[in-house]
């Protein structure tokens, strides 16, 4: 049999998922059509409701997918009406999970590792110092300059942080941070107040507008990042760092207020907004340093202290897909252990493509044993279901509330 090009299997938009499902099992239409629910499901995003025009179009792209596969020779059908690989098939889905992986090993690193965390943050912090000082420079604002040498002072902070993390000297790079920061606000802080007293004219461009957005939008990224990966790897400097992001933020977002008072001539606000960034700097400082003198005493680490807005709204988002997803399974099932075992069943990851190789799921390391009881509990103070003699049943407030639900989102059917 002729061999495919490259290309072909990888224009077509669900080829390559069927495919590599069928790498493990064969598959009937309706499994593979549930392999797409379940993806969803990991990612918490709602599938499309059967009936609607979304929902025909899956069917007919998976339809469109599976007889093209078939013509490609790479799939055919056994007795049981299941969708199989041919040896051709399986060559080329082998091909496909191995790029998959090699990609998803890389991910892996990037969001993991935090030495790779740390190199990322070195380049970035390059890019970011020279933007802020070469724009400060050229329309002389004070704000854009202290945070351009505050991000300077970030590339050395990185920099002894990738050192910290490769040589486990962490508690060395994390109070090296701390005093950089000091030392910045104490600079950015003189500077602010001799611009308070001799007041200059600060010009307001469009290139200092972009450069003030665009540094706060790629700090915001990098202050998530950073506290992602430090949070996973235990790594305080690196949750350090994400703190001084996070100011970054703030910072660009004043800047942004500084120039629109200087375009109506009122130069002082840039200068107070630069005594902010001092301020703000310390107060950073002063609740890392607390961390750092508990660890060089012998405390243990203790990162639940430096929670993040982005942590919030994930965690609020995943309550309330669970919420509507206990929901769904109390119309079948009647005990907590049985929920338990259709969640595990649900949303396992090792047979499911992209998930199993990325580990990038809403459901990961998702503390089902106290997440349920408190939201069983949160139910039946609702009213939207009873409990009698260990069983769950849901209410008829229950079921409206569950259809409600339901009628734009549609969770995964065990």
């Amino acid at each position: 049999m002729a061999r495919i090009r490259k290309s072909e299997l990888h224009r077509l938009e669900y080829g390559s998922f069927i495919v590599l499902n069928l790498l493990r099992t064969p598959l009937t239409r309706d499994q593979i059509l549930e392999r797409f629910s379940r993806i969803g499901a990991h990612f918490g995003i709602r599938t499309p409701k059967v009936g609607t025009p979304a929902h025909s179009g899956l069917l007919q792209g998976v339809d469109f997918d599976l007889r093209r596969l078939s013509e490609l020779g790479l799939v055919v059908t056994d007795e049981q009406g299941r969708y199989c690989l041919t040896e051709q098939g399986i060559e080329e889905a082998g091909k496909t999970e191995a790029g998959l992986e090699k990609a998803a090993s890389r991910i892996r690193s990037l969001v993991s590792s935090a030495e790779t965390a740390s190199k990322v943050s070195v380049v970035v912090n390059v890019l970011l110092s020279a933007l802020k000082l070469s724009v400060g420079l050229l329309f002389n604002s004070v704000a854009l300059l202290a945070d351009g040498f505050d991000n300077l002072i970030d590339v050395l902070s990185a920099t002894a942080v990738f050192f910290g993390i490769k040589y486990n000297r962490e508690l060395y790079s994390t109070a090296f941070i701390v005093v950089m920061m000091l030392g910045t606000a104490v600079w950015i802080g003189y500077e602010s107040i001799s611009r308070i007293v001799r007041p200059e004219v600060v010009d307001t461009g469009a290139l200092l507008i972009a450069a003030a957005v665009f540094s706060g939008a790629l700090c915001y990224v990098m202050s998530v990042y950073q506290h992602l990966v430090g949070k996973r790897s235990g790594s305080l400097s690196l949750v350090s760092q994400s703190v001084d992001s996070r100011n970054h933020v703030v910072y660009a977002a004043a800047v942004l207020a500084g120039i629109i008072f200087a375009r109506f001539g009122i130069f002082i606000v840039d200068s107070l907004v630069g005594l902010a960034v001092a301020i703000v700097i310390l107060k950073s400082a002063y609740d890392l340093s607390t961390e750092v003198f508990k660890m060089a005493r012998g405390g243990e680490l203790d990162l639940s202290s430096f929670g993040r807005e982005y942590e919030k709204v994930l965690g609020k988002h995943r309550k309330g897909y669970f919420r509507a997803w206990t929901l769904l399974s109390l119309r079948d099932v009647r005990t907590r252990e049985a929920i338990v075992s259709r969640f595990n069943s649900s949303f396992a990851t090792e047979d499911l493509p992209v998930v199993s190789h990325f580990g990038l799921s809403l459901w990961r390391e998702f503390d089902l044993e106290n997440e349920l009881d408190s939201l069983l509990k949160e139910l039946s103070d609702e009213g939207l279901m009873t409990v009698e003699d260990g069983e769950y049943r849901l209410t008829a407030k229950g079921r409206r509330a569950l259809n409600k639900r339901l009628w734009y989102q549609r969770f995964v059917e065990p």
